[in-house]
């Protein structure tokens, strides 16, 4: 799973609980304030965190989600952004 923060772009596997009545994948996610990118077999999520940092950066200073994305791969690479 592919979880993006405001500390960057990471791969992790999570696993969900697949107890008899256990919700949707998606609903746990959100519970752990994961967005998922989508509620079918979600691959990316996005950490709520991201989204009000995402949204502050939008707001106050016009960052473009691009522009966005491109600050968390240089953090996410460090020395070696490119």
């Amino acid at each position: 799973l592919t979880v993006v923060d405001i500390t960057g772009i990471h791969y992790m596997i999570i696993n969900n609980c697949q107890c008899l009545n256990a919700e949707d994948y998606h609903l746990q996610l959100l519970r752990a304030k994961l967005w998922p990118s989508t509620f079918q077999k979600p691959s990316t999520v996005f950490t709520f965190a991201m989204l009000d940092d995402f949204l502050r950066d939008n707001l106050e200073c016009g960052m473009s989600r691009m522009n966005y994305f491109s600050k968390l791969h240089q953090i996410t690479s460090g020395p070696f952004p490119h």
